[in-house]
């Protein structure tokens, strides 16, 4: 098992995707762990966002723009903007972690029905 972190939520390909909101401990613990055990992989494409992850937990992740690929069994941990920023020139502004919502998504390619 992998745990993908990701700055959105996606589906990239087909299976079944069991998501819930987490708090940011919450969010910061699941990090925290994953990186202990071996099995974080980061697909965070926004420099701002490495430099929270940082911030928040002393935890340096790679900055990936790679297609995220998941495999049975996978956990996407993701952070993702509460809001869309409407204009572009404001992407790269400051923000804290109150302007993110948490989630925690199992993956699974199939389900006995």
């Amino acid at each position: 098992m992998t745990v993908r972190l990701l700055n959105s939520a996606v589906m990239p390909q087909e299976g079944f995707y069991y998501a819930r909101k987490i708090d940011f401990e919450t969010f910061k613990e699941i990090l925290k762990e994953a990186v202990k055990e071996g099995e974080l992989k980061s697909y965070i494409g926004y420099p701002q966002n490495i430099e929270l992850i940082k911030k928040w937990t002393g935890i340096e992740v790679e900055l990936n723009r790679d297609q995220t690929v998941l495999i049975d069994g996978d956990k996407m941990l993701v952070m993702k903007l509460k809001y869309r920023v409407a204009n572009p020139q404001d992407k790269g502004k400051e923000v804290c972690a109150d302007d993110f919502e948490f989630m925690l998504i199992d993956y699974v390619e199939e389900v006995s029905l």
